[in-house]
Parts: structure tokens; C-alpha cells; sequence
């Protein structure tokens, strides 16, 4: 059975996308950070206070800002490719099939993937992202899905061949 969903990409998707791609995800490492350095002033406060308890806040905190520092020179790279590549702004529809999955820009080459070909299927709370063995990506932004039920058919399909996927 070929299913099949429509999306424009927006700068917010391309930027998720490239995030997912290279393992960042912001608000779980800004959210450990935060965690740590809460952590970290309680013992400051504590009974078991050492010396070198400001040193270790102190350097916590630099590596949060580092890190977020990191992300956001990804997201602002993300936003110029975005401005540059005119087929990441077209519309675009992907289809998939017990075979594999299609992607078809508007006015560009369709693109058929191999299950066999992906390296990886991964997602965050905005995009699904398809990562190919020759390093590629494509993101399909889950607003596209009509709903819930669609999506978890997408996500079944690819359960299915988890063993070509490397999963």
C-alpha cells in the first residue's frame, strides 16, 4: 500500500533537521545542564559545601553557554541553506511503500530510497528524519502527517524493516 504526505520545509524544520542529524538535542542538554547547575548551588548550600564546588558551577555553566553557542551557530547555518537551496522551499511530497520511501521536490529530481539504503530513521517532537548510508538527509516535518494514526503507520512500516535500518 503507498501512502503518501505533502510539506513545504520552513526554516524551524531545517534547522531541527541538521540538529537531529549531528545528535544535538537543545532542550534535553539545556534542560541536563540547568539540572546540574541547580544541583550543584543546592550543595553550595549544603551541609557537604567543598572547595571546589564554584569552580565546578563555574565551569558547568561555561559549558551550557559553550554548547548553546554550538547550537546556535547550527541553527544559523541551517537558516542559509535554507536561503540558498530554492528545492529545500518547494513543495515537496514523500510517498512510501513496503519497498521504500520517494521524495519528490516540486520542479526537481524525485528521489527513490531503498529501506536497504537508509542508515537511520530518527525523530524529534518536529521532524522524522531519513538518513542515508552516503550521508544524505531528508526531513519530513510531522504536520504533514494528517494525524496521529498516519504518522504511527510511517513509524510501523519502518519497525518493520528496523533490521535494514541498523536499529
Amino acid at each position: 500500500m503507498l501512502t503518501a504526505v505533502e510539506f513545504t520545509l520552513d526554516p524551524a524544520d531545517v534547522a531541527s533537521a541538521r540538529l537531529l542529524a549531528i545528535g544535538i538535542r537543545p532542550r534535553l542538554e539545556f534542560s541536563l545542564f540547568s539540572a546540574a547547575v541547580v544541583i550543584l548551588l543546592a550543595c553550595s548550600a549544603s551541609p557537604w559545601n567543598f572547595s571546589s564546588l564554584p569552580l565546578l558551577i563555574g565551569l558547568t555553566a561555561t559549558l551550557g553557554a559553550f554548547r548553546l553557542m554550538q547550537i546556535g551557530k547550527v541553527k544559523a547555518a541551517a537558516l542559509a541553506a535554507f536561503r540558498r537551496n530554492p528545492t529545500l522551499r518547494q513543495p515537496t511530497a514523500a510517498s512510501w511503500d513496503d519497498g521504500g520511501v520517494t521524495i519528490q521536490p516540486a520542479g526537481a529530481l524525485t528521489e527513490r530510497i531503498l529501506w536497504t539504503q537508509l542508515q537511520r530513521l530518527k525523530e524529534n517532537e518536529r521532524v522524522v528524519l531519513l538518513l542515508h548510508g552516503t550521508g544524505l538527509i531528508h526531513a519530513i516535518p510531522k504536520r504533514a502527517f494528517s494525524d496521529k494514526a498516519s504518522l504511527a503507520s510511517f513509524r510501523a512500516l519502518a519497525r518493520r524493516h528496523a533490521s535494514k535500518l541498523g536499529a
